[in-house]
Parts: structure tokens; sequence; C-alpha cells
């Protein structure tokens, strides 16, 4: 049931989100030709392009945050809640359908992030003049061992897991927020605040005895095991707030 209910979901929010990356693709393209070989060069354009690529920027990484707030209160604690609460599917499936949803669509504003830097630099002329060291760089990676390999892997995954854990934090705020009769939004907010000073200190107290871990060990190995240690409480962090978004669903949903 999960996986019907992401065909339905990641698709939900690419009608609105793919036309915003568009948009931020098109100013890199102006960003780059206004900076190009071929360009007059004028001052006021490229202070011009350069504002338009920012704006766009911020406005698009903020639309899909919102976007992604939005789609988690509206579908599971708004109007539309009345209909999935009838649908053959548990909280559980719902909540993590959203935080999958999520999930991939942060990591793909990152890609276009990446590429629309990729794009400036092609139509600026930037990558025909600068020479990368391919040789050296090719090098350099076969020349790994595996501790490098490891902590490469591992921050890949406290990548991914990081983005989930926060996430379903702010799905976490939004549901316990929603309990207030009035003022959801300022609720949410201030359930987030706590959410915040929730995880400063179960970081302090998870990471204060673990200190004696990082003693007479090499800095490769001090390396993996600090990703390892931070992989494993944001990991607990992340399952705290699932469960705490599953018992609010379950127990305390209120769709009045």
């Amino acid at each position: 049931m999960l996986g019907k209910l992401l065909k339905y979901e990641i698709p939900a929010l690419s009608r609105r989100l793919v036309p915003l990356y568009i948009g931020w693709a098109a100013t890199a393209v102006l960003l780059g030709l206004a900076v190009g070989p071929f360009s007059s060069k004028s001052g006021f354009m490229i202070v011009l392009t350069s504002l338009m690529y920012s704006a766009v920027a911020a406005a698009v990484l903020v639309m899909a945050v919102i976007m992604i707030i939005q789609r988690y209160s509206n579908s599971l604690l708004g109007d539309e809640a009345y209909f999935n609460q009838v649908l053959p599917v548990t909280a559980a499936e719902h909540i993590a359908s959203k935080a999958v949803s999520a999930l991939v669509w942060v990591l793909f504003s990152m890609i276009v992030m990446a590429l629309t830097g990729i794009i400036i630099a092609l139509f600026s002329g930037f990558l025909f003049d600068v020479n990368i060291p391919w040789t050296e760089i090719f090098h350099t990676i076969a020349r790994a061992g595996f501790g490098e390999w490891l902590a490469f892997l591992q921050f890949i995954l406290l990548s991914v897991i990081s983005i989930t854990k926060s996430v379903l934090a702010i799905y976490t705020a939004v549901t316990v927020g929603h309990q207030a009769q009035n003022h959801t939004t300022l609720a949410s907010i201030g359930a987030y605040i706590g959410v915040l000073v929730f995880e400063a200190l179960a970081a302090r107290i998870f990471m204060t005895p673990m200190q004696n871990l990082f003693t007479n060990v090499d800095s490769a190995a001090k390396l993996n095991l600090g990703l390892l240690v931070l992989t494993l409480l944001t990991l607990a962090l992340g399952a705290v707030y699932f469960f705490l978004c599953k018992y609010f669903m379950e127990n305390k949903l209120n769709l009045d």
C-alpha cells in the first residue's frame, strides 16, 4: 500500500514544483549569458540577473518547504483528512508516504541547485576556461582506502536520514500544533521551537558519554565513529518524531 500511496503522493507535488524548477533554470541561463564571453558585460545586467537568480532560488526553496508542509497538513490534518481516514491505510503508511515524498523532493531540489550552477558555468564559458585536473581527481579517488569510502557512504546515509528526520520534526510540530483549537500556526511554531530544544538536550545527553569512545583512535577511525554516532542519534530522533505523529493521528486527531 505504501507504494500505491507514493505513486499518488510524489506526482501531487510535481505539478506545482516542476514549473518553479524550470523558472529557476531559466534565470540560471540568463545569469550565465549576462557574464558570458558574448555579453556586453554590463554591470547593470549582471547585478539584475544575479538578483533575479538569487530571488528565484530562495523563493523556490521556500515554496518547496511550504508545499511539503501544506501537503501533510491538508491531507492528514485538514479537510482531505476525512477522505483519507476511510482508506484502508494505516497512519504509519500515511506518514511514511509523506516523509518519503518530501525526501524525494528535497533531494531533487538539491540536484536542481547543482544543475543551475552547472548551467551558469556552461553559458558563461567558465567550464571552458578552467583547466580541471581530472587525472589527479581520478587518481585521488583510486587511492582512497576502505576508511575513506566508508566515511563517504556514511556521510551519504547520514544526509538522507538527517533530511528525513528534519521533515518528521516539522510534521511533529504541525501535528502537535493542530491540537490547539485556535491559532494552530502559532502553536505549530511554538511546538517546533520545543522540538529544537528537545534535539539540543538529546544531543547533549547522548553525546556526552560517547566522548570516551573517541580517545586513543586515529583520525580516520574517529571520523567514521563520529559519523556512526551521529547517524544513530539522528535515526533515533527520527523514530521518536515518527511515532509521535502516529500516536497523535491514531489517538488525538482533531478534525473539527
